[in-house]
This record gives C-alpha cells, sequence and structure tokens, in this order.
C-alpha cells in the first residue's frame, strides 16, 4: 500500500478558493468524488490547509495500491467530475494535473497503524 503526502503552495489570495473547493468535493460532490477515487484506485484521501511562513499550503495524505498508475489515470482521464476537479485544484494552486509537474514526493520516515501494531 503506498502512503503518500502532498504539499502544495496555494496561491497568494487563493486560500478561500481552496476551502470552498473542499467544501463543495465534501458536500455536493461527494458521490461523485467517492466514484472517481474508486475508479483511479485511491482507497483514502484527507486534505489540509495548513498555514506556513510562506503562504497557505494544501497538504493531501493519500493512499493507494500503486499511487503512480492512480496519478496516471486521473491526469489522463476526461471524466467531468475528474475535469473540474483538476480545474478547482489549478484555480487554486495553479498546478496542472492534467500534466503533472516533476515533483519529489515526501520521504516516509514513520507510520504507525493500530491495525499493524504488535501486542
Amino acid at each position: 500500500m503506498d502512503q503518500i503526502c502532498l504539499v502544495v503552495p496555494v496561491q497568494p489570495g487563493k486560500s478561500d478558493d481552496a476551502r470552498e473547493f473542499m467544501d463543495e468535493l465534501e458536500k455536493s460532490r461527494m458521490a461523485d468524488y467517492a466514484a472517481s477515487e474508486e475508479r483511479i484506485g485511491i482507497t483514502k484521501e484527507v486534505w489540509f490547509l495548513a498555514g506556513t511562513p510562506g503562504g497557505d499550503t494544501l497538504v493531501a495524505y493519500i493512499e493507494s495500491d500503486d499511487f503512480g498508475e492512480a496519478l496516471t489515470r486521473f491526469s489522463g482521464s476526461q471524466n467531468d467530475f475528474d475535469l473540474w476537479f483538476k480545474q478547482r485544484l489549478a484555480d487554486s494552486t495553479g498546478v496542472d494535473l492534467n500534466n503533472p509537474p516533476e515533483m519529489t514526493l515526501p520521504e516516509l520516515l514513520s507510520s504507525y497503524s493500530s491495525e499493524l501494531s504488535v501486542a
């Protein structure tokens, strides 16, 4: 299972747009979101808005059996919801997931799960 953390700076003045994007995702678009995640192979996705000295940042925690394959599927998708999601993310961050930039993912140093703990 891949455990991925994406860290994407929010464009100046776009923090409220990022909040509105996530609010819409959580409310009116949840069924489409769930269908998209299932279709591309994401089993868990959690988004945070983090304030940093350099400005606000979107942080996503993602679980997938194969994140590279899931990203490839999502990037190439022409599904209406996926196109909406990619546009809204680009509006807030400037990142175009139709054509993902080269990126180095944060290094996973530790991961705990109660499901894996030994008594």
